[in-house]
């Protein structure tokens, strides 16, 4: 049953998922691809999001082009849209949707995803949620840590404080990416890795901007209203996450452990934990396969490879370990694992040459 006190959900969806390429590209970004099961991450975070309430209250932010792009794939109604003139990072999309859906719906909870996360299974997720929002409602801003299952220097960490209640605790410090070292430290202190959901009132995270980042949320606020504006606005204020605009300076923030299962899905690698178990993908080498109903596989002493590919043939492999094999309708892309660090850098030299420049379109 839909009431006035159900939360309000914004999705942000505007990443360039490079380290995903070929599979994302800059037109059709990871979040517009199916990468572990029949539906794209954008679709998995909608579901996920009606979980929580009814889809008049899921908002999708993103850019102009982002939007046409996600309305080929998926029927979403242009009032469902928080459109940024471009990318800053994550502060400016949250102000410019509080300063909005505030508006829309005084005093509600807001509860912001990303579109690019793995999350099982959705009922814990849910439970989860219903913890943070039961927080939020007493005034804090909520975010979820994730107990870590490896030492890892690409998550931001939380460092959890005094319990508040059942629900939660007060969050003692906000770590940044850490050394291996770090990491590891980290870890035997129970620490939390971040995971980038966060739980509030609107007024609440409104009145934190107040204080702590009046120089994203002031020109914000003075164009929100118009286009032209907003661009301007947007050309202007700092290019921050919201975890340093905000959370690492605010006084009332709580963190909710949470009890699902949660991968960034950030890049090739990430598939070897989602598919760690399922049969299906993996086979007794360790290989992820993901190819079509009608294509083949057969692997010949090749180990730990992970292979996505878009055409009916077979594909075999010999004496291959360690390997990154991504077939698209424009690219044939292979990389060792230990080297997907670099493909950032790799797609800045192919930007500069202009005849490859279509390749990452």
């Amino acid at each position: 049953m839909k009431t006035k006190n159900e939360p309000i959900i914004l999705i942000m969806a505007g990443g360039k998922g490079e380290r995903f390429w070929p599979k994302s590209t800059e037109t059709k970004p990871k979040q517009l691809q199916k990468i572990y099961s029949d539906k794209t991450l954008l679709e998995e975070t909608i579901d996920r999001a009606k979980a929580l309430t009814s889809k008049e209250n899921i908002y999708i932010g993103c850019n102009k082009e982002l939007k046409k792009a996600i309305q080929k794939e998926l029927k979403i109604k242009d009032k469902q849209f928080i459109i940024e003139p471009f990318g800053r990072n994550t502060a400016p999309i949250v102000a410019l949707a509080s300063l909005i859906l505030e508006d829309k719906y005084p005093d509600r909870i807001h509860i912001v995803l990303s579109a690019d996360h793995f999350i099982s299974p959705i009922n814990e997720f849910k439970k989860t949620i219903q913890k943070a929002i039961h927080l939020a409602e007493e005034g804090y801003l909520v975010t979820c840590g994730i107990i870590p299952t490896r030492p890892e220097i690409g998550y931001g960490y939380i460092q959890k404080g005094d319990v508040i209640n059942e629900n939660g605790y007060k969050v003692l410090k906000f770590h940044e990416k850490p050394d291996m070292s770090k990491a590891l430290e980290y870890i035997k202190k129970g620490f939390y890795w971040n995971s980038g959901i966060f739980i509030w009132k609107g007024k609440r995270i409104l009145e934190e901007f107040e204080k702590n980042a009046l120089e994203i949320l002031n020109p914000i606020k003075q164009s929100y209203k118009s286009s032209s504006k907003l661009k301007n606005a947007f050309e202007v204020i700092p290019e921050l996450p919201i975890d340093i605009a905000i959370m690492e300076k605010a006084q009332q923030i709580a963190v909710v452990e949470a009890s699902f299962i949660w991968d960034d899905v950030g890049s090739w690698l990430s598939l070897e934990r989602i598919y760690l178990k399922d049969s299906d993908k993996v086979d007794d080498k360790q290989n992820i396969i993901l190819i079509p109903k009608k294509a083949d596989f057969f692997a010949y002493d090749s180990y730990n490879n992970i292979l996505s590919m878009e055409s009916n043939k077979l594909f075999a492999l010999l004496g291959i370990e360690n390997m990154v094999i991504v077939e698209t309708e424009k690219v044939f892309f292979l990389a060792k694992k230990d080297k997907l660090n670099d493909i950032k850098n790799m797609l800045k030299s192919l930007k500069e040459n202009p005849t490859l420049h279509k390749y990452i379109k």
